[in-house]
């Protein structure tokens, strides 16, 4: 009988919640070949929140009953240790590939403290304790995992800066919408006692942005993570003309000869490496596009040319680090004149430089 009222319960509150992990769960599965270390974290947050289902309700289940049943706290404990994790995962998600060990590790601190804290809320009441009437009274130590969350918030909104700040715009906004619709939600169960609204907004923020990453793979090269030749045509019409100051055209010098030689192996390393250079000399608001073979570009936005010229000088001096050179050609932007023109005049820079270097060579 108690079996199925805790199945009713469920079923009128969380519904909906269950068939979309259930059909999220489905559709990563089908779709695991597209990425495996990015299918494998979905699928970890899609557990947790079944967990966190389960034992909000039969929280809300034992919470209604005017005697206290000796597994309730554990129930309780399992809602406030879930939470947090789930924030965390949802960060590991966000910043999968960016974050180093270091910062895994660190970030899980406030997580495992909350963790070990509310672990000892059996013999330690200043967590929380049920009294003989089944009333739950909250102490010190329960307020834990709302000052771990608080600490993930600000490296949210950190993270979001830092990406908007790389250029990555839709992504940082989608942080902070993601980050807004979970701070209500945490507020909305704290307030006014509402139930299911944060494994909602969770789910949501974890389904939308799944559907970003693939949005996001049909932008970008697959080698090199660069923006593709698509995007690029795309940004242009996007982007106002007097917004875009210089167009830089790269190209790897000797990938035919390196294909040749060493293997296509050892071609894709080489513009791997011009591209991971790139990228790390680009400052913000800069994109790099991959145009296709050893064909690279940059599109630089509201930035005076003299310093898109340091920051070509900059590329070229950190290939000489490695076993690598490339060809560069920058033009300045003229919103009068065809982008046709401007191409053709980096492009023109671009082959005398690359002269010039076999020359030198």
């Amino acid at each position: 009988m108690w079996f199925m009222q805790l199945f009713n319960q469920i079923i009128y509150v969380d519904f909906v919640v269950l068939l979309t992990i259930a059909y999220f769960s489905i559709f990563i599965h089908f779709n695991r070949s597209y990425d495996k270390k990015i299918s494998k974290p979905f699928f970890r947050a899609l557990i947790l929140l079944a967990c966190l289902v389960i034992s909000d309700n039969v929280d809300y289940f034992y919470s209604q009953k005017s005697v206290p049943n000796p597994s309730h706290p554990f129930f309780i404990m399992a809602g406030f240790i879930l939470r947090v994790l789930l924030i965390l995962s949802a960060i590991y998600i966000m910043e999968h590939g960016r974050l180093t060990r270091k910062q895994i590790i660190l970030l899980a601190i406030p997580s495992l403290i909350n963790t070990l804290v509310i672990l000892t809320a059996p013999f330690n009441r200043h967590v929380f304790w049920i009294d003989e009437s089944n009333v739950l009274h909250r102490e010190l130590l329960s307020y834990v995992p709302h000052l771990s969350s608080l600490i993930y918030f600000c490296v949210v909104i950190k993270l979001a800066i830092k990406r908007i700040r790389r250029g990555f715009v839709q992504e940082g906004l989608l942080y902070f919408v993601s980050l807004a619709g979970i701070a209500v939600a945490v507020v909305s169960e704290i307030i006014l006692k509402t139930r299911g609204v944060l494994i909602s907004a969770i789910l949501l923020m974890l389904t939308f942005y799944y559907l970003y990453l693939h949005m996001e793979h049909f932008k970008r090269d697959n080698l090199t993570g660069a923006l593709n030749r698509l995007s690029f045509f795309a940004a242009l019409d996007r982007l106002h003309s007097n917004t875009i100051t210089a167009f830089c055209e790269i190209d790897l010098n000797n990938l035919k000869k390196i294909n040749d030689t060493q293997g296509h192996a050892a071609g894709d390393l080489a513009i791997v490496t011009l591209a991971n250079v790139v990228q790390r000399c680009l400052p913000d608001n800069s994109y790099l596009y991959r145009m296709g073979g050893d064909e690279f570009a940059v599109l630089f936005i509201g930035r005076d040319y003299e310093s898109c010229q340091k920051v070509v000088e900059l590329i070229q001096q950190e290939m000489e680090t490695t076993s690598y050179s490339a060809a560069i050609g920058m033009a300045k932007w003229d919103a009068r004149l065809p982008f046709q023109s401007i191409y053709n005049l980096a492009d023109e820079r671009m082959y005398e430089n690359k002269r010039k270097m076999k020359m030198a060579g």
